[in-house]
């Protein structure tokens, strides 16, 4: 297993190149609603959904533009070993095919997610769907990185899509679905599935009705939580 290395210098260079790459491919970044007000002391473990190769910058940008909290993200770790830079800026391993490795980064991503100071990213599809696919592939995976945990975990589904509008270059969208806590999840695993879908639809509500205000290329960082 490939643990995280969080460098300096690492994300000073990555801010550069992830803002001039964003903003050269994607006329807009929007965020529908307001980044969740979550206690200091409060862990969070953010689910996106998985859409594209751009995600890990899309979660990214996000947290960001949104939290002075380091992010750890979780990669298969053959495209670690490639991509091995993103290690220096949170990224860690899993490889579903080896038994031993996936304990280590269980055990890994339970010590990440019990720090208040960081954001811990899991990805429950564990591939990339099309947005409009129903069902999605959601895997009980998560569970095993929150179950038996304390109380103080703030889980939050959050929705991605890619939308060409009238421009030449898409737009990307986002949103924030309903703040979960990990006993809730464990003990009723369809209630998070329920709020995942619900948030991926509220996302395409206002894709549909052209409701966008908050552009996060024209604004300047602030935190919120």
């Amino acid at each position: 297993m490939i643990k995280a290395e969080h460098k300096n210098w690492a994300r000073f260079i990555f801010n550069i190149y992830i803002d001039k790459l964003l903003k050269n491919n994607f006329i807009s970044y929007y965020l529908l609603n307001s980044y969740p007000a979550i206690n200091k002391n409060l862990s969070i473990v953010l689910t996106p959904n998985h859409i594209s190769w751009w995600d890990g910058f899309f979660v990214d940008y996000i947290i960001k533009n949104s939290s002075n909290r380091k992010m750890y993200i979780m990669m298969l770790e053959e495209q670690l070993k490639q991509f091995w830079f993103f290690k220096k800026l949170g990224a860690y391993s899993i490889n579903p095919g080896s038994g031993s490795s996936l304990l280590t980064t269980v055990k890994y991503t339970r010590e990440l997610v019990k720090n208040p100071e960081n954001v811990a990213v899991i990805y429950p599809q564990g591939t990339i769907e099309p947005f409009e696919k129903r069902p999605l592939t959601i895997k009980k995976g998560l569970k095993l990185f929150i179950e038996n945990m304390p109380d103080e975990i703030a889980v939050i589904p959050v929705a991605f899509k890619i939308q060409y509008f009238n421009e030449k270059k898409p737009a990307v969208i986002a949103r924030f679905g309903k703040i979960l806590n990990a006993e809730t999840i464990c003990s009723d695993y369809q209630s998070y599935i329920t709020e995942f879908y619900r948030n991926l639809d509220e996302l395409n509500k206002a894709v549909f009705e052209n409701k966008f205000q908050n552009d996060l290329f024209k604004k300047t960082n602030h935190y919120e939580f």
